[in-house]
């Protein structure tokens, strides 16, 4: 019986592109299943580049938001639309549903459709959200956290949407026409490189007149054509560019192509060039699944261990400051990420890439990093030049191996990161402050599900203890968020405690102390890993032991 199963992504073109990895997943673990598309109409065109998928279904996302917003319907006369839009999917009675749009309509849409197996957000009984899987939970927490996360979005789609499997390379199929009109319009000149100077956000792009210099730098030791690329709204950002190129002596064959291309053309003018330089865009993604190698410069709050180039060959450089990258809500008065990449930089990266000049060894104010596959068959970025912080490098490591062990129930072949945490007697002491008090919670959290559980349910005497709990929540989210060794999981225990799709009082409460078990279950495991390691294992690879996590509650809440 072939299986079945309905994908969800309705944003960016960027996330289709990034699809590429799970599309190959599936195929593995249910050979010859039928996967099926729900994208935004706007992004059709670049669904039909992707592998393995059986039907693309588009809708006109973007005006039903805006007609709900509008009130240009009624809501009654929203929801009957969608509802005979989604109609002929409900009847193909899917396997599984994997919803990558973390909103309320696609959480909506993925209830409403269903399947024995949800991944992603889905709605509750009671109108909000919640998310099933690890991996897609891992994907809303992050961002609390980001300096530790070493999980590509490629990786997140793959490992959340089926489970871990061998490394695929990102791949698009080109239209033999598009690519012939690309040769057409490349030719006469053998050599060209892509560049995107705009994004369509401003904090997200490097300045137009450091492109500017960068080029007219490298054009001074290469010969080629420069091909510029973008969206029609981008023209101001290359007229720019252009301009300070050519005042500072750039002499290269130049073609505008922004705002004149289709998306397949698009891809098969990038399959032409042998290297983009861009800013962190939706066409970074298309180089990368053409076989291009991109340069990714990456600025504001875009962070290159998320969303950068997936795979071999590709490189980033990433500004050194404390803020970089910024929060995804954060207004930047300053934007001096943008200034810390100089274009002599830019241009000698470049020329290496071209394999017409040494790997520039002096970064000042950045880093350089390579990117690649690593031991567990997932995408990673190796610094090449510059220098972390030891506690963003310890904790990314630390955190990178134990998230995948957790959710994949593997052992990583990463190795653990050697010796204590930098800040190891800072994260002891506010460990041995919240383990007892978390063990308390937990006591307290079975006796609010006792409570609840009884056939007569005494409300003064379960508000009572609730409101107690609430006040020692924020005292443990306060000690545990302070310190790396814990801010994680506590990011997950409550993310978790709110993800609730259960009705009646008594399934809530004990939805909740299973939470707050969680919770402790993980500390305690860290805990032994961080700072009990040594003795415990003798000098070796602490790493998991299977059943760890989970058992032995009873003893520790004694």
């Amino acid at each position: 019986m072939t299986r079945q199963v309905l994908i969800l992504n309705i944003t960016r073109m960027g996330d289709l592109v990034q699809m590429g990895a799970l599309l190959n997943r599936l195929q593995e673990e249910w050979p010859g299943a039928a996967v099926d598309l729900v994208v935004d109409r706007r992004f059709a065109p670049v669904a039909d580049l992707l592998n393995s998928l059986r039907d693309v279904i588009a809708f006109d996302f973007h005006a039903l938001i805006d007609e709900s917003r509008a009130a240009a319907k009624d809501v009654v006369a929203l929801y009957q639309d969608v509802a005979t839009w989604v109609k002929p999917l409900l009847e193909r009675q899917y396997d599984r549903v994997i919803n990558l749009t973390f909103n309320q309509p696609s959480a909506l849409l993925a209830g409403f459709i269903g399947a024995p197996d949800v991944r992603g957000a889905r709605s509750a009984w009671d109108g909000g959200m919640v998310v099933d899987n690890p991996w897609m939970a891992y994907f809303c927490d992050f961002h609390q956290f980001r300096r530790f996360n070493r999980f590509n979005l490629v990786d997140v789609y793959a490992l959340g949407g089926s489970g871990p499997g061998a490394f695929t390379p990102l791949q698009l199929v080109i239209p033999t026409e598009e690519r012939a009109w690309a040769r057409q319009v490349l030719a006469g000149q053998p050599n060209w490189i892509a560049v995107q100077a705009g994004a369509s956000d401003v904090m997200k792009a490097w300045r137009p007149h450091l492109f500017g210099l960068a080029l007219a730098r490298f054009s001074k030791q290469w010969q080629g054509g420069i091909a510029f690329i973008g969206s029609a709204e981008e023209e101001g950002t290359i007229a720019e560019v252009l301009r300070v190129y050519r005042e500072a002596g750039g002499q290269n064959q130049v073609k505008n192509m922004t705002g004149r291309t289709s998306v397949p053309q698009l891809a098969a003018l990038l399959a032409e060039c042998r290297v983009l330089l861009s800013n962190d865009t939706g066409p970074m993604h298309l180089a990368v699944a053409t076989g291009t190698p991109v340069i990714d410069l990456s600025v504001g709050h875009v962070d290159f261990q998320e969303t950068g180039p997936y795979g071999r060959g590709h490189w980033v450089i990433q500004p050194e400051l404390d803020c970089a990258p910024c929060g995804f809500d954060q207004i930047c008065a300053h934007h001096a990420c943008k200034d810390r990449i100089v274009p002599d930089l830019v241009a000698d990266l470049m020329l290496h890439v071209l394999n017409t000049g040494a790997c520039p060894s002096q970064v000042f104010g950045t880093c350089l990093y390579e990117s690649g596959v690593d031991e567990d068959g997932l995408g990673t970025f190796r610094l090449k030049v510059g220098t972390e912080s030891s506690m963003t490098a310890w904790y990314a490591a630390f955190w990178r191996r134990y998230w995948y062990e957790a959710h994949t129930g593997l052992r990583s072949n990463l190795p653990f990161p050697e010796g204590s945490p930098p800040d190891a007697q800072e994260a002891k002491e506010q460990m041995r402050r919240l383990l007892p008090l978390l063990k308390a919670a937990c006591r307290r959290a079975d006796e609010v599900a006792h409570l609840a559980s009884r056939a007569s349910v005494h409300l003064s005497e379960l508000k009572r203890i609730q409101n107690e709990q609430r006040a020692e929540q924020e005292r443990l989210l306060q000690i545990g968020m302070s310190t790396a060794a814990t801010a994680p999981v506590t990011a997950a225990f409550f993310r978790q405690l709110h993800n609730d799709n259960v009705q009646g009082l008594d399934r809530l409460a004990h939805h909740q102390a299973s939470a707050y078990r969680k919770w402790l279950a993980r500390v305690v495991e860290i805990d032994r890993m961080m700072f009990r390691s040594n003795a415990d294992e003798a000098g070796g690879n602490p790493g998991f032991k299977r059943g760890v996590v989970g058992c032995g509650l009873d003893k520790q809440l004694a």
